[in-house]
């Protein structure tokens, strides 16, 4: 189970003109939005989920002829319906607007193509349904990019002052899951310094990288220690003298501090670091 999850919104827009030719154009690549966040992969493994939430197009055509409105009317079924609109597309000039998606850089393959006429106005079309996907949401993978291109169906292609200003909405999450931290422990270096009794003595500067620490009083006097100079006798951690009191510790990284009870006395140990 995903420990955190990153989630974010986003748009894309591209306006597709004559200037485009009909070569595939690519309009949305997932791993791109993902790149950002490749950083997070040295210490969590990514679980990416990619959705293609919106997508549509204001579509002008006036260099084509201008083709009318099907008449729809209440009494007809499906199959009449359908029929009316075929014999306006077939009648009059229409262009080609081909969906396509590829993995990484590998082939693009055609997902479907919308045929488009001059209504005589700016009229909006959504693509996700039923272009794209019958669902109400468009899954991509991380990988995946998905391109256009324009199609010479006879009546030739988009010529001056055409437009196809295409936009779209995504949404994706990024599950991170905590990589196992595999470290490698450094030398133990050897470590001895006298704690007087007057005043705290650091005998540890801070260490981020500290793995093991290793102390013990070999002195013949208690001594006393705490993470700050405001050590003294009686607070703290107690290490009894003559070998008698250890400190193993694998989490403190701060500086240490230590002060004698009575009489100097002498910490020795081993400190390794992460490396």
């Amino acid at each position: 189970m995903a420990e955190n999850q990153l989630e974010n919104t986003k748009t894309f827009r591209r306006s597709i003109t004559a200037a485009d030719g009909t070569g595939i154009i690519e309009i949305l690549s997932c791993a791109n939005s993902f790149a950002e966040y490749d950083a997070l992969s040295t210490s969590y493994y990514l679980g990416k989920s990619f959705y293609l939430e919106a997508f549509s197009g204001a579509i002008y055509l006036p260099s084509l002829q201008q083709a009318p409105f099907p008449e729809i009317f209440p009494e007809m079924n499906s199959a009449e319906k359908i029929a009316a609109m075929l014999a306006i597309e077939e009648e009059y000039p229409f262009l080609g607007l081909r969906f396509y998606a590829r993995k990484g850089t590998g082939t693009w393959s055609t997902l479907a193509t919308a045929r488009l006429q001059n209504k005589g106005r700016e009229t909006t079309i959504p693509f996700t349904i039923p272009y794209l996907t019958i669902n109400q949401l468009k899954l991509l993978s991380p990988d995946d990019s998905l391109g256009v291109s324009i199609i010479n169906y006879g009546s030739g292609v988009l010529g001056a002052g055409d437009y196809i200003n295409l936009e779209g909405d995504y949404r994706y999450n990024i599950d991170l899951i905590a990589k196992p931290q595999i470290r490698t422990i450094g030398a133990g270096l050897p470590y001895g310094i006298d704690i007087p009794t007057g005043a705290p003595t650091r005998f540890r500067t801070a260490n981020a990288n500290r793995a093991i620490l290793y102390a013990t009083n070999t002195g013949n006097t208690p001594i006393w220690i705490a993470g700050n100079s405001s050590v003294t006798v009686g607070t703290g951690i107690y290490l009894a003298p003559n070998g008698g009191g250890n400190l193993t510790e694998q989490t403190l990284t701060g500086e240490l501090w230590a002060i004698a009870d009575g009489d100097t006395s002498r910490i020795a140990g081993v400190e390794a670091s992460y490396v």
